[in-house]
């Protein structure tokens, strides 16, 4: 099961990605489950649900951007602007607005996950429902030698956004356009190593 994602609107919902395989959700708390429609996406790498936009579904998979607004009836598949790179990895929504969204992308699973040497990857952002996607890079890595990264959003601050790769930890407090590196010393070993999750705590 690579993502777990327990609807924030309402307790009973939870839905589940399968690694190259399902999209699955319960309406009962995880007692019975519901197989992934067709046209939905087959590889979710992280999925989301967004307290202001009740029964929608943000995919960021292997096999592109899906979203869904009525809890995966139905899914659009908005590509527009992502120049091929359609492996998507890591994905956050502005904690304050449902359209504002930032990914990351590759070329293919090999350029996303493989050694250093080998890997390219890159941040997108999305401001506006079915938008075009823009590529970011203000402030990040160079997208050669950068495994794909992971992110999340701050639930305090509007427009506030992390992402750990193996280049070390960054954030964004302009909705993604511009970022800058978090002022941590970053082991020597992980410069060779997948981020695979993070979390932020946040006080009052």
């Amino acid at each position: 099961m690579r993502w777990i994602e327990p609807d924030v609107n309402s307790s009973d919902y939870i839905f589940v990605a399968i690694e190259a395989g399902a999209l699955v959700q319960s309406h009962d708390g995880g007692r019975t489950w519901i197989d992934r429609p067709k046209q939905g996406p087959h590889d979710t790498h992280t999925l989301a649900t967004h307290r202001k936009a009740p029964k929608r579904l943000y995919s960021s998979a292997g096999d592109g951007y899906f979203e869904s607004a009525d809890y995966g009836e139905i899914w659009s598949n908005s590509m527009a602007g992502l120049n091929h790179h359609h492996y998507l990895y890591g994905l956050a929504v502005d904690f304050h607005n449902p359209e504002t969204v930032v990914v990351s992308a590759s070329l293919g699973a090999w350029q996303a996950h493989s050694g250093v040497d080998d890997t390219e990857s890159f941040l997108y952002r999305r401001s506006e429902d079915g938008g075009r996607w823009e590529l970011v890079s203000k402030g990040l890595p160079e997208p050669q030698g950068t495994m794909i990264a992971i992110l999340t959003s701050s639930s305090k601050n509007a427009g506030e956004f992390y992402v750990a790769s193996n280049r070390g930890i960054f954030y964004s407090t302009d909705s993604g356009i511009s970022w800058k590196p978090l002022d941590i010393a970053w082991p020597r070993e992980c410069l060779s190593q997948h981020a695979w999750a993070l979390a932020i705590e946040e006080g009052n």
